[in-house]
């Protein structure tokens, strides 16, 4: 997990001080056959519409605010007898938040 890019949180307990929390999402990456596919429509679609640039992903767990401590224990935690599953778009969507403009909505298979 990397959180050098994500924005810091100071969060202040009593009689604790502060707690460093950062900002954490999951993400499942498709499979680099894929993965070369989706940046190439990626990409016509930024130059066409001026989105941002980002790897192609399916977001598994959404923005979290989390201590590092956490973060690495609950990512364990729900890593334990995870299987490698497909997955099959249903539908393209549109959406109005900047970095979900057009997205896919998949339906997961377990292998």
């Amino acid at each position: 997990m990397d959180s050098s890019t994500a924005p810091s949180v100071q969060i202040k307990e009593a009689g604790k001080g502060e707690i460093k929390r950062d900002v954490y999402s999951v993400w499942a990456l498709p499979p680099e056959d894929v993965r070369s596919r989706l940046k190439k429509l990626m990409n016509d679609l930024r130059s066409e519409f001026d989105g941002p640039e980002f790897e192609p992903h399916v977001t598994v767990v959404g923005a979290i605010s989390l201590t590092e401590s956490e973060a690495r224990r609950k990512f364990n935690k729900a890593c334990d007898g995870l299987k490698a599953y497909n997955a099959t778009v249903e539908k393209v969507a549109t959406g109005t938040f900047f970095f979900s403009a057009f997205f896919f909505c998949f339906i997961p298979t377990l292998r």
